[in-house]
């Protein structure tokens, strides 16, 4: 495993030099417009809802590893709900019609966030606890890098509304550790002696490098939704499905 953590923290370090995060600390642009991109994540954030609930977690279990992995996921698995409440609070919470909400979830300014989702499903279905482990320890490292900016832009529009956030948050960065236990000793050293077996390694390292390429494509593309929309109207240019391929 000892490999794997070094490859997650180099990745980390190159997912860190992005733009979007110059662009988040960017104290010129007002914070709204820094967050105009918010709604974009909507498909990635609820999924990872399901992640925990569904994929990741597994009861009862004897296996240590799998136990982390079930307090990991109702830590993480309820932070959904903080992000709902920032949706609001950031007054993003615009009514719309069903179809015009679902040609946003499903249109191009989301795919790169629900193509994510799926990779993350798609590499922890039915894998070992090991596996998990490895997409749960890469995840949570791309989180460092994104709370610790989303936090800062956060607080300074809490100065501005008046209006405690949950998810855009320093709070929310507070809780994510960058690994799975925050309170075990020598976490460290616990996972660099997790074994893999050579299968293992090979889908663990496909693994990272898949996270962190489609991460990185993700804030790329939020970073370009937000100097393309504005925030008072964060939905005008969303993009409609493809037209049937027969018409009625």
């Amino acid at each position: 495993m000892k490999e794997v953590l070094e490859l997650i923290e180099k990745r980390n370090k190159e997912f860190a030099q992005l733009p979007f995060f110059q662009f988040l600390r960017d104290k010129s642009i007002h914070p709204r417009q820094r967050l105009v991109w918010v709604p974009c994540v909507i498909p990635l954030i609820m999924s990872v809802k399901d992640l925990n609930n569904c994929i990741l977690r597994k009861e009862p279990t004897t296996d240590p590893i799998q136990k982390m992995i079930n307090f990991h996921s109702y830590e993480d698995g309820r932070h959904w709900k903080w992000f709902l409440t920032d949706l609001e609070r950031l007054g993003l919470d615009s009514s719309l019609k069903l179809s015009d909400t679902l040609r946003f979830l499903w249109g191009e300014e989301t795919q790169t966030a629900r193509l994510l989702a799926y990779n993350l499903v798609a590499s922890t279905l039915n894998a070992s606890t090991a596996i998990k482990l490895v997409a749960i320890e890469t995840v949570e490292a791309t989180g460092i890098v994104a709370f610790s900016a989303f936090a800062e832009v956060g607080q300074e529009l809490e100065q501005i509304t008046q209006k405690r956030n949950r998810y855009f948050s320093a709070s929310h960065l507070a809780v994510e550790t960058g690994h799975v236990f925050a309170g075990m000793d020598n976490m460290e050293q616990l996972l660099e002696h997790v074994q893999l077996t050579d299968d293992e390694k090979a889908k663990a390292i496909h693994i990272v490098e898949t996270v962190y390429t489609t991460f990185s494509e993700l804030v790329n593309n939020l970073m370009k939704y937000a100097q393309n929309n504005y925030f008072e109207q964060p939905f005008l240019k969303a993009t409609p499905l493809e037209e049937p391929l027969v018409n009625n």
